[in-house]
């Protein structure tokens, strides 16, 4: 799972909530699979009533169970993604508000956040008081802060999801 790395232009402009939350599709997936499994496996229980004891049918029989067993292990999987994804959109959100809120009292103090997240003085408004330069310190520290949080959800999900494992290969026959 390859991200651009956060950055204060891209927290701004990138609104939590617009658009798809991509959770949600792991969310729908993990439902998919789990439907999945509870059909086939009723459909597994079914099988004595229709079809006679022998070799095919015990083969039928572990081929239903392995993939019953598997659609279970993808519910699992997919469940835990969505978690890690929803739980990342939390905190990328927190570190957005945190973000606009220290631009909105910048900007009442009359000072500017550059793309970079440094908060300084209009250019051309002169050398900045020692009052104002602690405040402008102060809210860079503030915005600071807030990329690494967002920087750090975003790499605790690129760790656990790729401890993550992946089902077990198996083949059909």
């Amino acid at each position: 799972m390859t991200e651009e790395p956060v950055s204060y232009k891209r927290l701004v402009a990138d609104p939590s909530g617009s658009g798809p939350d991509p959770s949600e599709w792991w969310v729908q997936l993990a439902r998919t699979a789990r439907d999945s499994a509870a059909e086939l496996g009723r459909l597994h229980r079914l099988l004595d009533g229709h079809w006679r004891a022998g070799r095919n049918r015990d083969q039928v029989d572990e081929l239903l169970r392995r993939l019953t067993h598997r659609l279970n292990e993808a519910q699992d999987a997919c469940a835990a993604i969505a978690a890690l994804l929803a739980n990342r959109s939390h905190e990328l959100a927190q570190a957005r508000e945190l973000v606009l809120r220290v631009t909105d009292e910048a900007r009442l103090v009359r000072l500017v956040v550059t793309p970079e997240g440094e908060v300084e003085r209009p250019s051309g408004s002169g050398p900045m008081p020692l009052a104002v330069r602690a405040v402008a310190q102060r809210l860079t520290a503030q915005i600071a802060g807030a990329l690494a949080e967002a920087a750090a959800a975003q790499r605790r999900v690129t760790e656990e999801m790729a401890v993550l494992s992946p089902p077990a290969p198996w083949s059909a026959g």
